[in-house]
């Protein structure tokens, strides 16, 4: 099931809050773990899993608290294996596993809801320590009751839509602030004068009806809206090439369309060449740094801007708030890893050596 619309949650009352010191800390080191390359996780006590088998863990070497030797927590993916995105994700759970000697497994739902909710129950029945989990929809998400009411903590990295009794169970989001980051990236366009009162605006994504794509559009909008404007949102799936046709597509049709805010980076990659292919030069902004292309076309100026949401920061902070709370009993909180995270091309620079690793 889909998260639509109307049942779309908005407005929970949880404070966002700003990394704390230790997070920092533990990033910077989990950074540098694997940075260096995978053995070098590997030799932590932590390896990236490409499929549903388990990751080894090693001893902490964060002192104190309740020894987490032995213990195992999940990272459930509900997307594709070869979903690119998640890379990062993987890297930056992985160097928080190291960091505190927890056994990682990863596994991947492949955009299944029956999957998903199978692989989040196998853990709570194997007794896993705790759970960081994609919760794409309503269904997936009302999982984590059957979790906490076995005592396992679950936190939702990437999306949360749990929404009524299902905001109770989950511990924490980690994830971007979508609505905010919609508002952004379209202020930024209208105040540099890429989008005036009246215009078309294309707004290409790859599920439309997914919580992010839903909230993006709404802060979209939300700048828009005074304008006049509404974008033309289409779904263009996952894959970079019928995106790109997708987009061709309405273009040719809308030979007037006067500029694109891709909801996502599938269609943000092939934006470039979309317009190109129709004929159009027209400004080009979204969301994510998930494709080398994507660095590119900001570098080269075919895309103007694009808000980052730190997949690396997000699988890191998601397995180092379980441990945190399994160690020493610190309640996990939310972070909005998107705070702040306006790529244009006066900045690029410093994540184009990132991607796909570690952006």
């Amino acid at each position: 099931m889909r998260i639509m619309a109307g049942s779309i949650r908005r407005g929970r009352p949880r404070s966002w809050r700003r990394h704390a010191k230790v997070a920092a800390a533990v990033l910077v080191a989990g950074a540098a773990l694997t940075a260096c390359s995978k053995s070098a996780a590997t030799s932590a006590g932590t390896a990236a899993t490409t499929g549903d088998s388990s990751a080894s863990g090693g001893g902490s070497v964060v002192s104190g608290g309740v020894s987490l030797a032995g213990k195992k927590v999940l990272l459930d993916i509900y997307d594709a294996q070869g979903n690119t995105f998640f890379q990062p994700a993987v890297e930056g759970a992985t160097a928080a596993a190291a960091e505190f000697g927890l056994k990682l497994q990863i596994e991947y739902a492949n955009d299944d809801d029956t999957t998903a909710i199978s692989q989040i129950k196998t853990a709570i029945a194997s007794g896993y320590a705790g759970i960081a989990a994609k919760l794409p929809d309503t269904g997936v998400a009302n999982v984590a009751c059957t979790a906490k009411a076995a005592g396992i903590p679950i936190v939702a990295f990437n999306v949360d839509a749990a929404t009524g009794a299902a905001t109770q169970c989950v511990e924490s989001f980690v994830g971007q602030s979508f609505v905010s980051a919609g508002q952004l990236i379209a202020g930024y366009m209208v105040d540099k004068g890429l989008i005036k009162r009246g215009d078309q605006v294309l707004c290409p994504v790859e599920s439309p009806n997914e919580e992010y794509a839903v909230a993006r559009k709404q802060g979209v909008e939300d700048v828009l809206a005074p304008l006049g404007i509404q974008c033309a949102e289409i779904g263009t799936g996952d894959d970079l090439a019928p995106a790109k046709a997708d987009m061709v597509q309405y273009l040719l049709g809308h030979h007037t369309t006067a500029a694109i805010i891709a909801l996502g980076g599938t269609p943000l990659a092939e934006a470039p060449a979309a317009i190109k292919a129709a004929g159009l030069t027209i400004p080009i902004a979204g969301f994510d740094l998930s494709f080398p292309s994507i660095v590119t076309g900001i570098q080269n100026g075919s895309i103007v801007a694009s808000v980052n949401q730190e997949p690396y920061a997000q699988g890191f902070y998601s397995i180092e708030e379980l441990a945190l709370q399994i160690k020493f009993g610190i309640p996990p909180s939310n972070i909005d890893t998107s705070d702040n995270a306006l790529i244009t091309k006066a900045n690029v620079g410093s994540f184009a050596s990132l991607v796909p690793n570690y952006q």
